[in-house]
C-alpha cells in the first residue's frame, strides 16, 4: 500500500470535506529536487486548500500565496539537505515524541484511533512507519534552523536604527492599547470530598469482587459521560491515547482483571480490561468524580478579596502576590501579564477584549485593581472549571503615531524580524552552492525563486 505523505494527511483531516464540496483534487508530480529531497505539487496544492478553508474562501490571500509556499517548501528541503551534510540529527525518542503529539491530534480530528485507522486502511502502527521518515526530517530542519538564530541579538541601537530607517510617512499609527495583568485562583476538592469519593468507589469494587455485574455498575454509577451508558467501555485503546495514570495500570492487567482504585486528573476509576490485542487494549471503567463544592468556591472568593484588600493598602506587592497566589500558569509565567491571543503579546486593542471583561475594564483608570471577579478555566482534562480573577490595569495608550517611548517592545520586535529575514536570506545564498538544487520549467511562474535557479550546478 502507498506511504501516506504527512502534509497530505494533515490537510485531509483539516479540510477534507470543504475540499470535497469545492471539487479540488490534490495532484502530485515533481516540482523541485534539494538535495535527496523533493518538493511535490501535492504539498503545496494541500497546504494553499488550508489556508484557503481557514481565510474565507481565500478573500485576503495574496495573489503570490503558492509562490511563497513553494518557497518556503524549497527552503525547508534546503534545512533537510543540510542537516545530512552538517550530520545533524533527531533521537529516536525525539521523533516517537513528535509521531505520538501528531497522531493524537489526527485521531482526535477522526474521533477515535478505529475511525483513522480505518478511513486509511491502516493500523496506527503503519501510519507510524509512513510519517517516520517526514517527521524525522521536519526535526532535523528545525535543529539547522534554530541553530542559525543561536546568536541573534537585537541591541537598543539595532532599534533605533531600524526606526530611524522608516520614513516619516509610513511611521505606522497606533489605535488605543490596554496591558493587564490577572491573578486567578480556582478551589480545590476539599479532603472530606476525595474521602467520600474513595469510599464509594471502594465499595462499588467490593460488590463487583462479591459478584456484580461491572457493566450494570457502570450504568448505574460511573460519572464518565461518554461511557457509562454502554456500560463503561471505552472501545479499543492504544497507548498514549488516554492519561498516563490509567495506562499505567491498564497496561499490566490481565484479561479479565480488575484494578485497585486508580486516581487520575479526572477522579477515581476501577479498570477492566476485556481484551488484549498487542499494543492495544479493549477495557470498561467506572468513573467517580470529587465534586467542586459551593463551600470551596466561597472560600476562595475570601481568600481573593483579601488579597485585593492588602493590593489595594499597599501591604502586598503585585509581583508577590502573582507568584504567592495565581493558578493561571502562562499569565504567572510573566508576573501575572495576560497575552493577547490575536497578536501573541501583552497589548490588547479594545475590541480584542472579551465582552464581559471590557465593561469592567471601562471603569478602571491606570494601576487600579477591579473588584474580584467570577472566572471560567479549563481543566487538565478539557472540563470547565469556576473560580476568581483580580485584574490589574498596567497601562493604557491613547491613539497615537508609533513612538520609541511608547512602543518600543513592538518597533523591537519588528527590528528582530527584519534582523532574522536578513541572517535567513544570507544562510540560504550562502548554502544554495553547497547543495544540489534543480527546479522543473514547468513549475510555478514564482519571481520569488529565481535565485534558486542561478549559478545552479546542475
Amino acid at each position: 500500500m502507498k506511504k501516506l505523505n504527512i502534509a497530505l494527511l494533515i490537510v485531509l483531516c483539516a479540510i477534507s470535506a470543504a475540499v470535497n464540496a469545492q471539487g479540488n483534487i490534490i495532484i502530485d508530480r515533481v516540482l523541485a529536487v534539494v538535495g535527496d529531497n523533493v518538493v511535490l505539487q501535492s504539498e503545496v496544492e494541500a497546504q494553499y486548500q488550508q489556508m484557503l478553508s481557514g481565510d474565507n474562501n481565500g478573500d485576503s490571500l495574496p495573489p503570490n500565496a503558492k509562490c511563497r509556499i513553494f518557497e518556503n517548501l524549497l527552503m525547508d528541503k534546503l534545512f533537510v539537505s543540510q542537516a545530512q551534510i552538517d550530520s545533524v540529527v533527531a533521537s529516536p525518542d525525539e521523533v516517537d515524541a513528535e509521531l505520538d503529539r501528531r497522531l493524537k491530534y489526527f485521531i482526535s480530528v477522526f474521533g477515535s484511533a478505529e475511525k483513522l485507522e480505518e478511513y486509511y486502511g491502516k493500523s496506527i502502527l503503519e501510519l507510524k512507519d509512513d510519517f517516520r521518515e517526514d517527521i524525522e526530517k521536519q526535526l532535523v530542519a528545525d535543529k539547522v534552523k534554530a541553530k542559525i538564530f543561536t546568536n541573534l541579538k537585537v541591541s537598543p541601537a539595532d532599534v533605533q536604527d531600524f526606526f530611524n530607517r522608516i520614513p516619516e510617512d509610513s511611521i505606522p499609527y497606533f489605535n488605543s492599547e490596554l496591558e493587564m495583568g490577572e491573578i486567578v485562583m480556582f478551589p480545590t476538592v476539599n479532603a472530606a470530598e476525595k474521602k467520600r469519593s474513595r469510599e464509594k468507589i471502594e465499595g462499588i469494587r467490593r460488590e463487583i469482587i462479591e459478584g456484580a455485574d461491572f457493566s450494570v455498575k457502570a450504568i448505574t454509577n460511573s460519572e464518565d459521560p461518554g461511557s457509562y451508558l454502554d456500560g463503561g467501555s471505552l472501545g479499543v485503546i492504544s497507548r498514549g491515547e488516554l492519561v498516563p495514570e490509567f495506562e499505567a495500570v491498564a497496561f499490566k492487567l490481565k484479561e479479565g482483571e480488575l484494578s485497585d482504585v486508580v486516581e487520575t486528573p479526572f477522579g477515581y476509576h476501577l479498570i477492566i480490561v476485556d481484551e488484549k490485542r498487542g499494543d492495544k487494549l479493549k477495557l470498561r471503567h467506572i468513573l467517580i468524580k470529587p465534586k467542586i463544592l459551593n463551600y470551596d468556591l466561597t472560600i476562595v472568593k475570601k481568600t481573593m478579596d483579601s488579597i485585593l484588600h492588602e493590593l489595594r493598602v499597599d501591604s502586598l506587592s503585585w509581583r508577590d502576590a502573582v507568584r504567592q497566589y495565581s493558578m493561571e500558569e502562562q499569565s504567572k509565567s510573566i508576573g501575572g501579564m495576560m497575552t493577547n491571543p490575536k497578536s501573541g503579546t501583552t497589548y490588547f486593542e479594545k475590541a480584542d477584549i472579551d465582552g464581559t471583561l471590557i465593561f469592567t475594564i471601562d471603569r478602571m483608570k491606570v494601576g487600579e485593581y477591579s473588584d474580584v471577579l467570577p472566572y471560567s478555566g479549563v481543566e487538565r482534562t478539557g472540563e470547565p472549571k469556576q473560580g476568581y480573577r483580580i485584574i490589574w490595569l498596567k497601562t493604557e495608550t491613547k491613539p497615537h503615531k508609533a513612538s520609541l517611548d511608547q512602543d518600543y517592545p513592538k518597533i523591537q520586535a519588528a527590528a528582530k524580524a527584519e534582523k532574522q529575514h536578513q541572517i535567513m536570506d544570507n544562510w540560504v545564498n550562502l548554502h544554495l552552492d553547497r547543495n544540489f538544487v534543480r527546479i522543473e520549467a514547468d513549475s510555478y511562474d514564482c519571481p520569488e525563486i529565481e535565485r534558486w535557479n542561478k549559478n545552479r550546478k546542475n
